[in-house]
C-alpha cells in the first residue's frame, strides 16, 4: 500500500494502519470502521499526492481509462490501450472544434457569443 503514496505521507500512512489494525481487534463493527478510516486515510493521502482533491470512496467500478490500463499492463500488450486513448483523444478534440467552429460563426454579433467563442476557442486549444 505505501506504494500509492509520496514517501513523504509514508508516516501518516504507517499510523493510520496502526491505528486501524488495534481497532480491528474489538469485533466486527469496529473492524469496519478501522477499515474504511484506513482507505479514507490511503485514498485521500494518494489523491494529495496528485494534487488531486479527495471526494471520498466510491462503490463504483473504475472509469474505462483505468480499466483499459489495468488490462494492457496484465497482458503485457499497449495495443489496446493506445487505441482506446487514441479514440477518446480524437473524439474530445471533435466535440470541442465542432463547439468553437459554431460559436466562431456567431462571435461577432455580441460581446457575449465573442466570449462564448473564446471560452471554446480556450477549451479547444487546452485539450
Amino acid at each position: 500500500m505505501l506504494g500509492w503514496v509520496q514517501k513523504k505521507d509514508e508516516a501518516e500512512v504507517r499510523h493510520a494502519f496502526q491505528k486501524a489494525s488495534a481497532v480491528r481487534k474489538a469485533g466486527a463493527p469496529a473492524k469496519d470502521l478501522a477499515d474504511t478510516y484506513f482507505f479514507e486515510t490511503l485514498v485521500r493521502v494518494h489523491r494529495a499526492g496528485e494534487g488531486a482533491p479527495y471526494t471520498g470512496l466510491k462503490d463504483v467500478a473504475p472509469e474505462a481509462i483505468i480499466q483499459a490500463s489495468d488490462k494492457a499492463l496484465a497482458s503485457a500488450s499497449v495495443d489496446e490501450l493506445v487505441q482506446t486513448v487514441t479514440a477518446a483523444a480524437a473524439d474530445g478534440i471533435r466535440d470541442r472544434f465542432a463547439r468553437a467552429h459554431a460559436a466562431r460563426q456567431q462571435a461577432d454579433r455580441s460581446v457575449a457569443q465573442g466570449r462564448e467563442y473564446v471560452e471554446a476557442y480556450v477549451e479547444l486549444t487546452h485539450y
